[in-house]
């Protein structure tokens, strides 16, 4: 078989909007890999600017553009650049971030000696500047084997620009759910389902830069909590076993009670009842309510000194 036709042993997806500059830089982390088996599968989800054309200008037969029409569903395109891959192995990487040099070779070699089926490792926050910034996800603890526990309670972080996973059990899972409720939340869903049907790898040593900026997907929504307890819903419908759905519920009821006290700051009375009642039916405890409700009362409170 000639080399053009061998299959590569990783196929690298990147969704990309309108973002040529990090974009560029994202590429670049991807072609100075010290292995260098892959193929890169840029999904462009109708960029108005250069994109097409600069990487088309790389010129490196590795690298192909996919160029869908512009829906924003981070999950269906980054399943349609799967889909247009052929690699044993699938890595992710966002326009924005970067990967270190050894990511790809340090994931294969672990992967390969374990025979696990997925590998997540160590990341840092970063500025513009690419300096290192404040982690808002806490320490990295690099957690191995059934972490599922660790993934719900949110104690192993897992970046879906640091994942690895093998084609086979992606395919299995069915790939990332696009639901628009989960935009935002559908690599943290994907992670949930990779936890609970097989056992992780971790990588200690850092792999991966994740950019902290203004036009970063994630900080264009403030519903956060009203898609993360969807995530646990979602996840609670796959009937997990009793210890699982116990923590997941915990979280769900955390998330519904948060959603509560904003509505209550927000002076959404009926809202915020409902809310509380819905917390409370899916689990939250007695100390999640009390405190979301004494947080709801104090920031109404402080609205109201301020208009008098």
């Amino acid at each position: 078989m000639s080399q053009l036709l061998k299959r590569p042993a990783v196929s690298i997806i990147i969704p990309t909007y309108n973002r040529i500059a990090y974009l560029q830089q994202a590429i670049q982390s991807v072609i100075t890999q010290t292995f260098n088996d892959w193929e890169l599968i840029v999904v462009d989800d109708g960029s108005t600017d250069d994109t097409v054309a600069a990487i088309e200008a790389l010129e490196d037969c590795r690298i192909h553009v996919l160029q869908l029409q512009h829906t924003g569903n981070i999950a269906s395109l980054r399943n349609a650049g799967v889909i247009a891959s052929c690699g044993e192995l699938l890595s992710f990487l966002d326009s924005d971030d970067i990967w270190l040099p050894c990511k790809l070779e340090i994931q294969l070699s672990l992967l390969k000696h374990k025979k696990n089926l997925w590998s997540y490792g160590r990341f840092e926050l970063v500025n513009e500047a690419l300096e290192t910034i404040n982690n808002k996800a806490g320490r990295f603890v690099p957690i191995s084997g059934w972490i599922a526990p660790q993934i719900i309670t949110c104690e192993a972080s897992v970046n879906i620009s640091s994942l690895m996973i093998d084609r086979n059990l992606f395919n299995e899972l069915g790939g990332f759910d696009d639901n628009p409720k989960l935009i935002l939340r559908e690599d943290y869903e994907l992670v949930l389902r990779l936890a609970l049907y097989a056992q992780a790898i971790a990588v200690p040593e850092l792999i991966l830069k994740v950019r902290e900026h203004s036009g970063r997907t994630t900080n264009a929504f403030n519903d956060g909590h009203e898609r993360s307890a969807f995530v646990y819903e979602h996840f609670l419908n796959l009937k997990p076993e009793y210890e699982l759905e116990n923590i997941a519920r915990r979280r769900l009821g955390y998330h519904l009670a948060e959603i509560s006290s904003i509505k209550m700051q927000q002076r959404k009375y009926i809202a915020a009842t409902g809310k509380f009642m819905h917390a409370f039916a899916k689990g939250a405890t007695l100390r999640q309510l009390l405190s979301a409700i004494r947080r709801g009362l104090y920031s109404k409170s402080k609205m109201e000194n301020k208009i008098i």
